[in-house]
């Protein structure tokens, strides 16, 4: 029990500091679609969180047609943090997008266009 109340304080704090993660992409669905476990490895959906005083997303995944990964990076337009459940949420406006960044290091990111996806992240 001292060991999980030592350890959500310590990802309590560190969600508190700036920090960034790496965010891997675990279940993604849309109205059309939910991603099947090969797409997912195919396409290895991910997100990184810059959080600090110029908060920022990037979302990545492997371009088909060269095999690489490719990022799409935004600038966080707003930063809510819940003092209650330690979850932060990062607002991007102009596209309706946010992700969720939750004490126990899941995700849940929101693309704004009835998109959504859910995963780990690490501390990097």
């Amino acid at each position: 029990m001292k060991y999980l109340i030592s350890l959500g304080l310590l990802l309590a704090a560190g969600l508190a500091n700036a920090a960034s993660y790496d965010c891997t992409v675990t279940r993604k669905l849309d109205f059309e679609n939910v991603y099947q476990p090969a797409q997912m490895e195919k396409y290895k959906f991910s997100a990184r969180i810059h959080d600090s005083d110029k908060p920022k997303v990037d979302r990545c995944s492997i371009k088909p047609n060269d095999n690489k990964v490719t990022c799409d990076s935004y600038d966080i337009d707003r930063v809510e943090a819940d003092k209650h459940v330690g979850y932060k949420k990062f607002y991007l406006f102009r596209s309706q997008y946010d992700i969720q960044l939750f004490p126990d290091m899941k995700f849940v990111e929101n693309n704004g266009r009835g998109g959504i996806a859910f995963g780990t992240c690490k501390l990097l």
